[in-house]
């Protein structure tokens, strides 16, 4: 009985893993008039991905995970504002597994939910401008890169993209998709450090 336990506790740690990570967002916001990403931000949380077959070593795998997500735009040209988006995101992604795992190549959505926005403009809060994002960030499309480089820790590189917006009214902005889904919308590119709870 014991040694079927221990057989099947190994089986389930080969089919699933998890980790915590950790890294910076770069960051614009798409349609504030301003380009280039020099919002920086947090990001953290926790994952973990699981075989899509019953293989332990099959190379396609899928993601979930769970983080805190700082997005926005620092805007220093024409006037002086910082918009600071702070989200809860659950991104949801097929990966593909390389070079003896050691290599993660993952694509997939990461909606968010919208815990503050903060907006400083000449040095105060514009509380219309911080009302005027919306609660729920609906289609991120996400793409990663993960590089095991020990049994433990990852290198993590990721970009992401909103493609409906997340601003309630825009008077200029931009647009995705089709010309009516005008607006604001976030890009950010991350780079960060994960730890993998179990050996690869």
């Amino acid at each position: 009985m014991a040694l079927l336990t221990i057989a099947c506790a190994a089986q389930a740690q080969r089919r699933f893993d998890a980790a915590v990570f950790a890294g910076a967002n770069f960051n614009q916001l798409d349609g504030d008039d301003d380009g280039g990403f020099n919002h920086i931000g947090l990001r953290a949380g926790v994952g973990t991905s699981f075989s899509l077959t019953t293989a332990a070593d099959s190379p396609l795998r899928l993601g979930v995970e769970l983080a805190f997500s700082q997005k926005g735009s620092t805007i220093s040209s024409s006037f002086e504002r910082r918009a600071t988006l702070s989200y809860v995101e659950i991104p949801v992604m097929l990966s593909l597994s390389l070079f003896d795992s050691r290599l993660r190549l993952s694509a997939g959505v990461a909606p968010a939910l919208l815990v503050k926005a903060s907006v400083i403009q000449g040095g105060s809060h514009n509380t219309a401008q911080e009302r005027n994002y919306l609660r729920f960030d609906r289609l991120p499309l996400v793409l990663t890169a993960r590089y095991l480089f020990t049994d433990h820790w990852a290198l993590e590189a990721r970009w992401q993209n909103s493609f409906l917006t997340v601003c309630e009214q825009s008077a200029s902005g931009t647009y995705r998709i089709f010309r009516d889904n005008k607006g604001v919308f976030p890009r950010t590119v991350t780079l960060g450090i994960a730890y993998n709870l179990f050996n690869r």
